[in-house]
């Protein structure tokens, strides 16, 4: 048996992981290149998310046991390389078949869920997106592309695994096979592109345009209220840090669904935020002991940072989304500042259970902190990097 030494301690994964981290880091390569021309195509602010999903495989390799390193690492390259064909491939069609097989590859890593359960919101969502696309595109009556797009627009929402699509969250599933996967680190990138093309491709017609943002709007706002009262009343710190997940996913439907400038740029800072922030958030609560948990100075800066205060990532999301829609009609500021404030009651408890990290920890939630202090003091800068 080949045992490799430091940093990467251990047996050598399984061929078929190697093949995949491998062929993530070649498709990530060709993705960032734009090679073939004209058949992959990375918009600037998914360059950027790409960025923030590699230091994000960096500090969950980091945050590792030794032995498993390696393989983590294959996975995240593995990761990437479909976080970024899923962001760079621009015909719908092909973007559900990959969902397919993307699912199929993260269905087939070691989990507590059956294989079939696990497949289930790509597929579905493949094929909502498959079907809805192609009434899009045909030539038949108006109401075809109407329903084509609820079916694109539904198919979104079933690709992020969120509310009305929820699974079962099981307390002590590995990462890469958990809700994680998919909306914490892959979903993201579709979720940044997708409503930007059909935009600005001029493929939807007014009416087809209203009906996805209305989808967008209507289950960010259900999401954000499912998420901010399931954080604070779910029985298990698994399932409240997936609700908190809800409620950032929210803000970024309904950025998407007001198809406005700032809406836009709210949903772009509130990805970049769910991969760099909240998901390495959740790998580090993972590490701590609960014994070592124990209320302090970084435990308020933590509550701070997740009831979206400033000077954090959540502060100019939520700026950014009130005046996106007061902008389109005032009435809906009422329910969006209502789930605001509600999101805030469930930070403490997400704050005590990352709790007071030791060793390799510390150095990832500094640069957590880091880069949520970043998301929140220049945003205009990322923007401006991500051409939002």
């Amino acid at each position: 048996m080949i045992v490799l030494r430091a940093p990467f301690r251990g047996p050598l994964p399984a061929w078929w992981l190697l093949l995949g981290g491998a062929v993530g880091a070649a498709v990530t390569l060709l993705c960032v290149l734009g090679r073939p021309s004209g058949v992959l195509l990375l918009l600037p602010q998914s360059r950027v998310l790409l960025a923030v999903s590699a230091l994000t495989v960096v500090l969950a390799v980091w945050l590792a046991p030794r032995g498993g390193r390696l393989e983590l690492l294959c996975t995240g390259l593995a990761g990437l390389g479909g976080q970024a064909v899923l962001a760079a491939v621009p015909d719908v069609l092909a973007v559900a078949v990959l969902l397919v097989l993307v699912g199929f590859a993260v269905a087939a890593r070691p989990g507590r869920r059956p294989l079939a359960v696990r497949i289930r919101g790509p597929a579905f969502a493949a094929a909502l997106l498959g079907l809805g696309w192609a009434l899009i595109r045909s030539s038949g009556p108006v109401w075809l592309g109407r329903l084509g797009a609820l079916g694109v627009a539904l198919g979104l929402v079933a690709a992020c695994g969120l509310f009305p699509y929820l699974q079962e969250v099981e307390e002590g599933e590995p990462p890469d096979a958990s809700y994680l996967a998919w909306t914490g680190f892959l979903a993201p990138a579709l979720a940044l592109v997708l409503p930007a093309r059909l935009l600005h491709g001029r493929v939807l017609t007014a009416d087809e345009g209203m009906i996805v943002g209305a989808v967008l709007v209507g289950l960010g706002v259900l999401n954000l209220a499912w998420g901010a009262v399931g954080a604070w009343r779910a029985a298990s710190i698994a399932e409240a840090w997936r609700g908190s997940f809800l409620v950032d996913w929210g803000f970024a439907l309904i950025g998407m669904g007001l198809f406005a400038r700032n809406g836009f740029a709210a949903a772009y800072l509130a990805l970049l935020a769910i991969v760099g922030v909240r998901t390495p958030l959740v790998l580090l609560a993972r590490t701590t002991p609960v014994a070592e948990v124990a209320p302090g100075p970084l435990t308020l800066l933590l509550v701070v940072l997740l009831a979206g205060a400033a000077p954090f990532s959540g502060f100019p999301v939520r700026l950014l989304i009130l005046h996106a829609a007061t902008q389109l009609a005032w009435p809906l500021a009422v329910p969006l500042l209502a789930g605001m404030v509600l999101a805030t009651v469930h930070a403490l408890r997400l704050a005590r259970a990352v709790g007071l990290p030791r060793g390799r920890g510390v150095l990832v939630l500094a640069i957590v902190l880091a880069l949520s202090l970043a998301l929140g003091l220049v945003p205009g800068v990322l923007r401006a990097v991500g051409g939002v």
